[in-house]
């Protein structure tokens, strides 16, 4: 049986008094261009420059930039640390977002995705497994076609008899569940993902025609997914 996130408005501080996992969401689309130079400046270091660089298209830069810095404000309050002394970077080896507070490594678990310019991440305890998804759900994508070519057979039916948000939901727990499990979305698309992932707890939401979904191995009784209006969360920063 699907359970299912209640998205609610909040600030840093409030989340921070919740407990763990933390869940976030937030619009990187509200920061203007003429802002990105002085925006990177302020809150990216060192190999994230380098990777900022790699992204060329404006709302790929918009979407870094912000999940950089509310997953690294995150981290700040929870451990007590300065915002200036911790990097992000992705392990391609573990196939992991992992953070540092002076070169050391946290231990904590991170899953990050974006769409279309909405950021989504969740920070929990090392030991725990867990992976995230969000998609647009596009109407004028040709969902049956897709889900016939990958998708497992029991999936395909149930997509044909249901509705387009249907699709969404499972194409978000697949790659869900392979960001969890360090899975290839390709060995993960033609399984059957609700019988894969009743070994997990999962969560699901609609939000302003995005889909969300969330995987996670531990003891998990989270509701949850905190709004974030990052105008509002940069100008705090800078007080």
């Amino acid at each position: 049986m699907l359970k299912f996130l209640q998205i609610k408005a909040s600030d840093l501080s409030s989340i921070i008094k919740a407990s763990s996992p933390y869940i976030v969401l937030c619009d990187s689309n509200s920061i203007e261009e003429h802002d990105i130079n002085g925006l990177v400046t302020q809150l990216l270091f060192d190999n994230e420059l380098d990777m900022l660089k790699k992204r060329k298209k404006l709302l790929a830069k918009k979407e870094y930039i912000t999940s950089r810095f509310l997953i690294k404000s995150l981290i700040s309050q929870h451990f007590n640390v300065d915002y200036h002394t911790l990097t992000l970077c992705f392990n391609h080896t573990l196939k992991k977002l992992q953070a540092k507070a002076n070169n050391k490594l946290l231990p904590i678990n991170i899953s990050l995705a974006h769409s279309k310019g909405m950021v989504f991440f969740v920070i929990d305890e090392e030991s725990v497994s867990l992976g995230i998804d969000i998609e647009y759900q596009d109407s004028n994508r040709d969902i049956i076609t897709l889900s016939k070519n990958f998708f497992h057979i029991n999936e395909f039916n149930a997509i044909t008899s249901g509705e387009q948000s249907d699709f969404y939901q499972l194409w978000t727990l697949k790659e869900s569940l392979a960001k969890a499990t360090k899975q290839s979305i390709f060995e993960l698309l033609a399984q059957n993902t609700m019988q894969i992932i009743k070994d997990f707890n999962y969560q699901v939401v609609q939000h302003d025609g995005f889909q969300l979904a969330l995987i996670h191995s531990g003891k998990f009784n989270a509701s949850t997914c905190y709004f974030l209006n990052l105008n509002r969360t940069l100008q705090d920063y800078d007080k």
